[in-house]
């Protein structure tokens, strides 16, 4: 008897030390949110019809020879998780894509996302039309998004190899986005659910002097969450089959 006693004692003891630890991590990880610089507002510039001015002029275009590469930049993209009202059925864990599409696409809307059926609604249409014109909306490559944003979104992308550094800030200060496939486990998300997605999206909407500022769409705590440029990279793989961590390193370059 006094042996099952001690087990249980030395089992709840590890218990709260892991729950702890976690609390811990995700209390930094928040903080580190809080002291990224603000969202930058763009001049008033869209043609968007029926947007309130306020939630217009996110994007302007922006010759690319008068474009400089600020030292910090946080572009204001609205941000949704991918399972708007916390229901994470099959649907919505499959669903980080077409959220992170929505959010690149309202931004060059001049749009805000307004709530949780609004992000639904536009999560759903995505869906639907993967469906009708892909055959599936799971774990989409970055090639059959790519076909997503141009045929359905009617923005332009572009599949980038390997890019640097350098090469995502000068797309950033021109005012684009960069969406990154990436094998979800390795990113080492604190809120994301154990042991995390197998393939994932994220959106890249700015810098830090070591850090990429994201929107993850992987939960609920994902706006404006950072990620190390190392993780970004490392992580980075294609679907490739299901074979993530063997999969090409490639983003797609998003813009208008």
């Amino acid at each position: 008897m006094l042996i099952v006693v001690l087990a249980l004692v030395l089992f709840a003891g590890a218990f709260f030390v892991v729950k702890y630890k976690s609390h811990k991590v995700q209390n930094e990880a928040l903080k580190q949110i809080e002291s990224l610089p603000s969202p930058e507002r763009s001049a008033p510039t869209s043609e968007a019809v029926g947007v309130p001015t306020e939630s217009v002029g996110k994007y302007s275009e922006t010759p690319e020879a008068e474009a400089t590469i600020p030292a910090e930049l946080n572009l204001d993209v609205p941000f949704t998780s991918q399972a708007p009202g916390a229901n994470w059925d099959y649907t919505h864990e499959e669903a980080c894509e077409e959220a992170t599409m929505l959010m690149a696409n309202r931004y060059f809307q001049g749009r805000e996302i307004s709530g949780q059926d609004d992000a639904e609604e536009g999560i759903q249409q995505i869906i639907a039309w993967e469906k009708e014109n892909l055959g599936f909306f799971e774990s989409t490559t970055a090639e059959e998004s790519t076909r997503v944003i141009k045929e359905m979104l009617n923005l332009k992308a572009d599949i980038i190899s390997n890019p640097g550094v350098d090469e995502i800030k000068r797309a950033l200060s021109e005012k684009k986005l960069v969406i990154v496939p990436a094998a979800g486990r390795q990113l080492g998300n604190p809120f994301y659910k154990s042991p995390g997605p197998l393939y994932h999206f994220l959106l890249i909407k700015g810098y830090t002097e070591k850090e990429f500022i994201t929107n993850d769409a992987g939960t609920k705590r994902g706006a404006n969450y950072p990620y190390k440029f190392e993780t970004i990279f490392s992580a980075n793989h294609d679907w490739n089959g299901g074979d993530v961590d063997a999969g090409k390193k490639v983003m797609i370059l998003v813009y208008k």
